[in-house]
């Protein structure tokens, strides 16, 4: 019997619902197992984040669309990395910003990735292949600003 394989559990911050199920749907299309706890807004996102603090919840990847209701997705990647929890976990902003100031910012901030949305869903696929790249590294080999 072949062993049960963990499935990644996945914060998607993400108010759009579109998007949401875009990002579902490359995942699937990658074939990652998952589990998804989404949060549709900054307040949703940095909630979830305090949980982890508690122990009630852990996440192995972060989605989080930059321009989000009530906390941005940089307030968010703020409070992740001063996380004991999850200050090490892999950080992908969604975004459909291509201001080099916003990349910018998300990189010092601690973002691991910056994926500017695309306008097809072939391109959108991409995020699964980034989900599947990012999350095989071990947590000094992923990017941090690339």
């Amino acid at each position: 019997m072949a062993p049960a394989i963990r499935k990644l559990r996945i914060l998607l911050a993400e108010d759009n619902p579109g998007d949401v199920f875009l990002v579902k749907r490359a995942l699937d299309f990658h074939r990652i197992k998952y589990d998804l706890n989404l949060a549709s807004n900054g307040e949703e996102a940095i909630s979830l984040v305090h949980r982890a603090e508690s122990g009630d919840v852990t996440f192995d990847l972060m989605l989080v669309d930059l321009n989000l209701p009530r906390y941005d997705g940089g307030q968010i990647v703020s409070v992740v990395r001063s996380s004991s929890q999850l200050g090490r976990t892999p950080i992908i902003i969604l975004t459909s910003s291509d201001s080099p100031h916003d990349r910018s910012r998300l990189f010092q901030l601690g973002a691991n990735l910056y994926f500017r949305k695309p306008a097809d869903l072939g391109a959108f696929m991409e995020v699964g292949r980034l989900v599947e790249e990012i999350t095989r590294m071990r947590p000094e080999q992923q990017p941090i600003g690339s």
